[in-house]
């Protein structure tokens, strides 16, 4: 792992860059640098002329070219009451609709079961960056995690979240833009 680590100090500087020049948006831009590093420690192999950088930057780049290729997934929750004991409840402004009560519900029930069949460094993530609104840092504070490795865990937690109940987010809406 050591050898990642090093990498990952000397190269992802020029990745970020790369991909955040690519997308406009350091989060997004962010998000794709992890990605490139986890699919390069999964493959274990950097090609035959040992170029690492420009493999990551390859990596990058198709992760890119991946995303504008596919339709982007945009999650519009209703917004949160402050005062709300479920971070995930219904918008505290006017009463919802029925239909609407009935989706978040269960949705809500959904997500708790997908949730508790994850690994439990996932879905501990998951509940503390984005079900809590802690930031990456305060995660890795509160579980000894470094950032890289909450980032990863969120990562995947939103994948498996995607695969699973993608087609049953209340509110989610298909977007065609890059």
């Amino acid at each position: 792992m050591a050898f990642w680590r090093a990498a990952y100090e000397a190269h992802a500087p020029a990745v970020l860059g790369y991909v955040q020049r690519r997308l406009g948006r350091r989060e997004e831009a962010e998000d794709l640098l992890q990605e490139t590093f986890v699919r390069a420690i999964d493959a274990d192999s950097f090609g035959v002329d040992g170029n690492l950088r420009g493999y990551l930057l390859r990596i990058a780049h198709n992760l890119w070219v991946n995303r504008l290729r596919r339709p982007r997934l945009v999650v519009q929750a209703p917004a949160r009451d402050e005062e709300a004991a479920d971070p995930l409840a219904e918008p505290a402004e006017g009463s919802p609709s029925p239909e609407d009560a009935a989706l978040w519900s269960g949705f809500r029930r959904e997500l708790a079961r997908v949730l508790a069949g994850m690994p439990e460094a996932h879905r501990r993530a998951f509940e503390l960056a984005v079900v809590g609104g802690l930031s990456y840092a305060d995660v890795a504070g509160r579980t000894g995690w470094t950032v890289a490795q909450v980032k990863i865990n969120v990562f995947r937690a939103r994948r498996r979240i995607l695969e699973d109940l993608g087609d049953q987010i209340p509110y989610l809406e298909r977007s065609t833009e890059p």
